[in-house]
């Protein structure tokens, strides 16, 4: 069974694949089999627990996974990007919807189309601009 030692080599291993990249999308098997090469066991399998495990592994390696791995399974794709960056933001915006957090999302799309303004706007004036 693979061990935390393990499942930090592989993270690191995919901090080092992401190299500066804004994400990077790979299947879910890759992972898989990084984590077979790393451990040596030819039939690891990541289930629930250890999904939870190697997402910590990454998240101290400042990098996210989303879907998470534990919502995924082998013919899947997952996409890897740096925790704490936009891309991040938005993909806690989007994913876990609340209204408290529309003028967030508001700003972070008014970003994203280059409208962004250096002064508070309004949840309203947010909204009418990424319209």
């Amino acid at each position: 069974m693979p061990t935390t030692s393990h499942l930090s080599q592989v993270a690191r291993e995919l901090k080092k694949r992401l190299n500066g990249k804004a994400f990077l999308t790979m299947p879910r098997m890759d992972v898989t089999q990084l984590l077979r090469d790393v451990s040596g066991e030819d039939t690891t399998r990541i289930k629930a627990a250890m999904a939870a495990d190697l997402e910590m592994a990454l998240l101290h390696q400042g990098v996210r996974c989303h879907p998470s791995i534990a919502e995924t399974t082998t013919g899947d794709t997952i996409r890897l990007f740096h925790a704490g960056t936009l891309l991040g933001t938005l993909v806690d915006l989007v994913a876990h919807p609340d209204p408290s957090d529309d003028h967030d999302l508001a700003d972070v799309l008014t970003k994203i189309k280059g409208k962004w303004k250096t002064t508070p706007i309004s949840p309203n004036e947010a909204a009418s601009a990424v319209s």
